[in-house]
């Protein structure tokens, strides 16, 4: 174990250059799998990479740069429909309408879905190509930079979806996004569940080189609690494409911290066994949290979604 708290993780290549939690702030980190790290103090689960400095911004931009896709198949765009429906379902709980801001564009599918049921969209995103593809594509306006360029107490709803494990400091990314809401407010959240048994193996999908952390329901409803969020509700989801799609890959032989190279043709196809491995869907079991209400001092309260 170096002095900082981290211990070797087999990437020469690539050396850590701090040991601190994003989370807790321990230097308690230990050896977890695959080349993952375990934070002693509050349970996370870290990418060594994140030590890396600038590592965040790199990662995420070689892999979702110019040339990604993000529907690369008929069945992929049905599952993204599919999904949004889901999260749809669980933030119309608490918002039927207003203003709802969604970090992290991707395909822009969901935005195009929400604004359907009746809300005010907007996307956020730090890629340039992503926002020009989302403004083009869907026609919804995107603010290309951090969300910290918005203006505070702007939004009834937040929805980040696959977007808290890319970042470096998750309490702090969640702190701002808490400023954007008004008062009352909620952020909806999706992360993968590294509680689940598919993360147990090396195929697990999500296990990818620019997921710099891994949370589990703990972890994920301590990084909200520290950022003044208050829970509303918490569930996590899974479908037989989770185990299906890890046995892909482990008969592939896709690693962990290993993203296939999957490039897109002109009308943005590729074969559909390769797409299998890409992108996670997942059964459904929920268990509805409610507080009180909201506690002095906080701004919004937080519904989190985990895939397996």
């Amino acid at each position: 174990m170096r002095e900082d708290g981290v211990r070797s993780v087999g990437h020469p290549a690539e050396p850590t250059v701090g040991g601190a939690c994003p989370l807790c702030s321990a230097c308690r980190l230990e050896w977890f799998r695959f080349g993952l790290l375990h934070c002693a103090g509050c349970g996370l689960v870290v990418n060594p990479a994140l030590f890396r400095l600038g590592a965040g911004q790199e990662l995420n931009e070689e892999a979702f740069g110019e040339g990604w896709e993000p529907e690369t198949s008929c069945w992929v765009h049905w599952f993204q429909i599919w999904k949004n429906r889901r999260y749809l379902r669980t933030i119309r709980q608490f918002a039927q309408g207003g203003r709802l801001l969604g970090v992290g564009v991707g395909s822009g599918r969901f935005l195009g879905q929400a604004r359907a049921a009746g809300f005010e969209v907007m996307g956020c995103d730090l890629s340039p190509a992503l926002c020009r593809r989302v403004e083009e594509r869907i026609g919804v306006p995107a603010h290309c930079g951090s969300v910290d360029g918005l203006p505070r107490a702007s939004f009834g709803v937040v929805a980040m979806h696959h977007v808290l494990e890319h970042v470096e400091d998750p309490v702090g990314f969640l702190r701002s996004v808490r400023d954007l809401l008004v008062p009352g407010g909620i952020v909806h959240i999706a992360v993968p569940n590294v509680g689940c048994w598919e993360a147990r193996s090396p195929g697990w999908n999500c296990y990818v080189p620019y997921h710099l952390t891994y949370f589990d329901r703990e972890t994920l409803a301590h990084a909200a609690r520290d950022a003044g969020l208050v829970p509303l509700w918490d569930g996590t989801h899974e479908s037989f494409s989770t185990w299906f799609r890890t046995m892909v890959r482990l008969i592939l032989k896709v690693g962990p911290n290993e993203a296939p190279q999957i490039s897109a043709s002109m009308i943005g196809r590729v074969p559909a066994w390769r797409s299998l491995i890409e992108h996670p869907i997942a059964w459904r079991w929920s268990w509805p949290e409610r507080s009180p209400g909201p506690c002095a001092g906080c701004r919004g309260r937080w519904a989190g979604a985990m895939n397996c």
